[in-house]
Formats: C-alpha cells, structure tokens, sequence
C-alpha cells in the first residue's frame, strides 16, 4: 500500500508498506477520506511542543480524522463485518488497565495517539488498522467527507460540555478554523441565547454565520473587546472557548468573561503563557477547562449527522490525493487566508 510516512521534522515520503494484518479484536480498513489538521502541519514542521518533548516517534503515520470501509476482520471481532462503513477513534488504548476496563480509554496510562503523540500510524495510508473498541458505525445516510469531520467536531463538543455551556448562556468562541467554527454551530445548538465568535478573516467568519451562528467579530477592524461589548452589550460573556491558539487572545480572555465564568481552552499553544494574571482568575471565580481528545464524543456527533443537524462538508475548502500530502503540508503556511479543512480523497 501507499503510505505518506514523516521520518522527521519535514521529511515526509510516499512509499510503499506492506498492508497490515488484523490482529484479534482488530480491523483493517480501508480509507476513503482524511482530514488534514493544523496539528499534523505542527508535526510535520516540528513545531509541535510534544515533537521538541520526545513525544513523537519517527518515522511515523500522520492523519487521525478519517472515514472509510472495513476491509478485514481479526479473531474475536463482533461488531463489523467486511464493507461496513465506520470512522475511527482519535487514540488507542490498552484495553487491559483499570481506567479502560470501565471505558476511559482517554485515561488510560498506555495511550497511543493515532497519528500523532506515541504514534499509533495513522490514516495517510490506503489501509489502516483499528481496534473494535475504538471503531464507530457510519450511518448510511452521513457521507465520508461528513465522517472525517467526526473527529474534529467530536473534540469540539468535548470543549462545549467541559466548558458547560447551558441554555441560555451568552458564549464566545476565539478562532475560525474548524474547531472554532465547529464549536461555534454546536453551541448554538445547546442553546446558547447568542454565540459570537472572533478571528481575522471575513471568509471564515462567513462560514460560521452560514451555519447559525449569531455575530461575527473581525479583529482586523475593531477590538475584541469593542466587539464583544457591542456584540454582547449589558449581558457580557458566560463562557468562552478559545480555539485559536494564540496565548495572548487566552490572556485577554480573562478581561472579557463574566464572573463565575468558565474557559474552554481547545487548542495547543507553542509558547508558554507569559505575564498570566492568576489574580484576576482567582478574583473573579472563573473556571478554565484543558481540552484534550473526544472521550465520549463520536455517538452524540454521529447522532446529530445521522439526523441532520450537522453537515460540516461546507467547511471543505479543497480535495487533494494521498500523493499529494507532502506538498499540502508544505504549503499550509500559504493557504490560511482561505483554507479551513483540506480533505485527501482516496481512490
């Protein structure tokens, strides 16, 4: 099969690997699409602050959204069968431990992250290999594009329930990439009373209105906090989910939420958070929530496509093949202006 395989920071090759077995309990899929996330861009540059750590083995197997069709079964495996369309989990567990005996798999000590931290090799490849535990159903009705876009809305929804929003709530979200924007709809659909979100670019923002959200704030015109105050007037913000990355829009969170707030923070930054204010934090009995993976997530996602709540196939902004990664990733930089999701199409 063909693999995009990174043997280190930028150097990423097509080549050819044998197509795994299935091992007891496991399947092998074949995948029909992968969503290219700013956090592989981060790994393939280096940038990554778990690449400077030692967290990342190489040579190794980027993509962890993706979608596609059992291919193989192993032993033991009980619910797929071959031609079953399923998505797969962002990490694989041990199986065996405390934590994954009673089902969080997040918190098991033996993680291995697909495509990512002690890399479980990802979907850059025709073929991967999943665990059952860790494989979903793709209902008939959700397209593939709609089920590489689990992953990432999973992680979304994961910073909307830690972040407890409420019916009601006046929330903003920081960033219009596709978490940002993701987070944006799922929000709206909790039943936020209003749902703005920030960033700089007036294409993305669009995207975000076009699926519902309320206002739109681009910080190439006015401040975030003349937006927010002419956005949110006398009932301010309740919660705020930070997707952007910028440790500084993180920092100014802090003058712009409500008392007894709550912070969702949903992105990973690559330099620390300098000259923080921890007595403003303390004062004013705000809460900040780390979002890392989807524990739980994918059955509510999927529920909501199955339905039609969410189709997220708008935030395709361009297709590209499994031959074409290596300069997708070195063109990331270039894109931003228009890119919000790239998605690699399989044969």
């Amino acid at each position: 099969m063909q693999v995009a395989r990174l043997f280190g920071p930028g150097d990423l090759k097509l080549v050819e690997m044998p197509i795994p077995v299935p091992g007891a309990g496991e399947a092998l899929c074949k995948v029909i699409r992968a969503g290219v996330c700013g956090t592989d861009h981060a790994i393939y540059t280096g940038e990554f602050s778990f690449v400077k750590k030692g967290m990342v083995p190489f040579p190794m197997t980027l993509g962890h959204e993706w979608s596609g069709v059992v291919e193989k079964v192993g032993a033991q495996v009980t619910r797929f069968r071959v031609s079953d369309r399923v998505v797969g989990d962002t990490a694989v567990s041990c199986g065996k431990c405390q934590e994954c005996l009673i089902g969080q798999y997040l918190h098991c000590k033996s993680l291995r992250c697909v495509g990512t931290i002690n890399t479980w090799d990802g979907a850059y490849a025709e073929y991967i290999i999943m665990p059952e535990r860790h494989l979903f159903h793709l209902p008939d009705n959700v397209s593939f594009d709609n089920g590489a876009m689990v992953e990432p809305a999973a992680t979304a929804l994961y910073s909307v329930v830690l972040g407890e929003v409420k019916i009601g709530d006046t929330v903003l979200v920081l960033g219009s990439g596709p978490i940002g924007i993701i987070v944006a709809k799922l929000v709206k659909l909790c039943g936020a009373s209003k749902v703005g979100i920030a960033a700089r670019k007036d294409s993305k923002l669009q995207k975000a209105l076009d699926l519902g959200v309320d206002v739109a704030i681009n910080t190439t015109n006015i401040s975030l906090a003349d937006g927010v105050r002419q956005s949110f007037g006398e009932w301010g913000v309740d919660k705020i989910i930070e997707a952007s990355g910028s440790t500084e829009l993180f920092k100014e969170s802090l003058n712009l939420i409500n008392p007894g707030g709550v912070i969702s923070v949903v992105a990973f930054y690559e330099k620390m958070v300098d000259n923080f204010d921890i007595d403003k934090f303390v004062f004013g009995d705000i809460k900040i929530r780390a979002v890392a993976g989807s524990l739980g997530m994918y059955k509510p996602i999927l529920r909501l496509m199955e339905m039609g709540m969410l189709d997220l196939s708008s935030l395709i902004t361009s297709r590209h093949t499994l031959s074409e990664v290596p300069e997708v990733l070195k063109n990331m930089v270039s894109t931003n202006a228009t890119r919000i999701k790239q998605m690699i199409e399989y044969k």
